[in-house]
This record gives C-alpha cells, sequence and structure tokens, in this order.
C-alpha cells in the first residue's frame, strides 16, 4: 500500500508540473500531499517480548530474535505495519503494558488473570505445551494440573500457568527468576516439580547438558496452550493493533509463510 501512495503521489506531482503550476507557491497543497502518504507510512510500533525465553523470544547479539518475534513481524509486514522490538524480562514487560508505557507484550497466556488487566487478539501467535518436570530417577508418569495439589512446585515469576494452577492455593510455590534457575532449583530438591514449556526444556538441555542432561524428565503436562501478545488497556491504539495482528496472522497462516517460519525455527540455531 505505501508503495502504491508514493507512486501516486509522484504521478500526481509530475502532472501538476506538467501543467506549469508553481509547486513553491502552491505549499499548501504539496503538504496536505506529504502528510496523506506519510500517514499511511506512518504504521510502525514497537513491542516488548520477553528477554529470556528462546526459541520463542530472546535477547541475543544485541536484538530481540525468536520464532514469536518472526511470526508477529511477519504478520503485522503483511498488513503494512512495521514492528519495532524492545526486551525486557516478562514481569518487567507485563508491567510497562499494563502501566500504558508499552503497547504490547508476549508472550502470554490468555487466562482469566491476564484478561483482567489486558486486551487480547483472537488468533494465537502458537501453541505450546506446559511440562511438568521432575528428577530422571522418578518413577511418576503422566502427572495433570490437579496432581500439584499441596506439592512444592517450581514456578518462574511473573508467568501464569492456567487457571487450575493459578487458583490452587494448596500448590507451595517456589518462585525461581527465570526458566533456567527454576530448573536448577528442581536439580537441588528444592522443588518437587518444575513447570516448564517443553521447547524451552529442549533448548536449556542442549544449552547446558553436562547441567541437564539425564538429570530431569518430563513427568506429566499441564496443558497445551495457546500464546498470545497481551495489549494495554490504558492505550487507545490497541484494539486497532490487536485487530491487525489478527488479519496479519489469517494471512501468513493461509498463505503458507506461518509455516515456513514454524519449520525454519524446528531446530533453532544456538
Amino acid at each position: 500500500m505505501a508503495l502504491r501512495m508514493r507512486y501516486l503521489f509522484s504521478s500526481l506531482l509530475h502532472l501538476l508540473a506538467r501543467r506549469g503550476l508553481v509547486l513553491m507557491r502552491s505549499g499548501s497543497l504539496l503538504c496536505v500531499l506529504v502528510l496523506s502518504v506519510c500517514s499511511v507510512q506512518a504504521q510502525t510500533i514497537t513491542l516488548v517480548g520477553e528477554d529470556d525465553w528462546y526459541p520463542y523470544s530472546a535477547q541475543k547479539d544485541g536484538k530481540l530474535r525468536g520464532f514469536a518475534v518472526e511470526v508477529i513481524e511477519a504478520a503485522y509486514a503483511s498488513v503494512d505495519v512495521s514492528v519495532n522490538f524492545k526486551s525486557a524480562p516478562y514481569a518487567r514487560c507485563l508491567m510497562l503494558v499494563e502501566t500504558g508505557q508499552e503497547l504490547g507484550c508476549f508472550d502470554s497466556l490468555k487466562d482469566s488473570k491476564l484478561s483482567a488487566d489486558f486486551l487480547f487478539h483472537q488468533e494465537p501467535i502458537f501453541k505450546a505445551e506446559i511440562g511438568i518436570y521432575g528428577l530422571s530417577n522418578s518413577e511418576e508418569s503422566g502427572l495433570r494440573a490437579s496432581d500439584m495439589s499441596g506439592r512444592r512446585v517450581g514456578l518462574t515469576h511473573g508467568y501464569t500457568y492456567t487457571d487450575q494452577i493459578e487458583n490452587d492455593t494448596s500448590i507451595i510455590r517456589e518462585a525461581a527468576p527465570t526458566d533456567l534457575s527454576n530448573l536448577r532449583k528442581l536439580l537441588l530438591k528444592r522443588s518437587e516439580y518444575s513447570l516448564v514449556y517443553t521447547r524451552i526444556v529442549d533448548y536449556l538441555v542442549h544449552r547446558y547438558p553436562q547441567e541437564f542432561k539425564d538429570k530431569i524428565k518430563q513427568v506429566g503436562t499441564i496443558n497445551v496452550d495457546r500464546l498470545y501478545v497481551s495489549f494495554s488497556k490504558k492505550r487507545a491504539d490497541s484494539a486497532k493493533y490487536a485487530a491487525l495482528l489478527d488479519q496479519g496472522l489469517r494471512k501468513i497462516k493461509s498463505n503458507g509463510q506461518y509455516a515456513k517460519i514454524e519449520q525454519r525455527w524446528q531446530v533453532p540455531a544456538p
């Protein structure tokens, strides 16, 4: 769309010149035309992604990278919106958006706790499994969210883990600043279980094999859930950009671009 507008703008100026109009004396018209084109091109937003949640979103080599980053960027590009990305720890990411300092934060569960404070779009960025992890010598398997009742469970600060976990006050919560710290606490037996997304664990085991390989294993699943951008309820443009994200996500899922991005991230770069 922006390219089409630039072409029309250039053509109109050429037409004016051919008719002998002096552009210097038509400053007001030129100003209006420039502003009209710029208003179309000025579809640039800033979103905050988590800085340490690879392969979905993490700060690497001075830039925010990950599967979610590429999907969001491609979805918005398909509807003529460019995105500047910032990074922050997830708890701060949510705080910045909840207070209206930033437009949106990702990646978030659309549960009742976050839905009360944030605006969500409809089409998920991706689906992911929240795994229940124990030590490798555990004989347990097939555990569910209900099995966490009354147990000491490792969680990552600022994350939510479905309504069932959030509302279960009998769970003894062992909070950690990151998923990496969460799993390290499990190894130290400071928790009986750790709740971590499975692809995050796969990456961390690959990244830190001496610490985790053959020492932890998945013993259950909390849920396979959908992840979203959480938009600020204090920003007037949130509804607009949530709708545009939905439009873009549907477009790249239907034209095959989403599948190509997903394929590239099946084996993420270190």
